[in-house]
């Protein structure tokens, strides 16, 4: 695979995290509706931070991501 492919793949994947990461920050302002923006993503910034314990405290969390990466790893030796 070629380098400007693999920085096009790249930018597609970055591009998909902005954007969930964009709808995550939405869905936190339905909680608080008073949050202003930059404070939605203050708070966007901590749920994340918090998510490794998220997982340690869900198992199946942890699994069902071993499940999508494993789907994601097969769909690459396809292509």
């Amino acid at each position: 695979m070629t380098k400007a492919k693999l920085l096009s793949k790249a930018v597609r994947a970055r591009s998909l995290a902005v954007y969930e990461l964009d709808q995550l920050i939405s869905y936190i302002r339905t909680i608080d509706s008073d949050l202003q923006p930059h404070q939605a993503i203050v708070l966007t910034a901590f749920v994340l931070a918090d998510l490794p314990n998220l997982f340690k405290q869900n198992p199946e969390l942890v699994d069902r991501i071993k499940e999508i990466a494993a789907n994601i790893k097969q769909k690459n030796t396809r292509n």
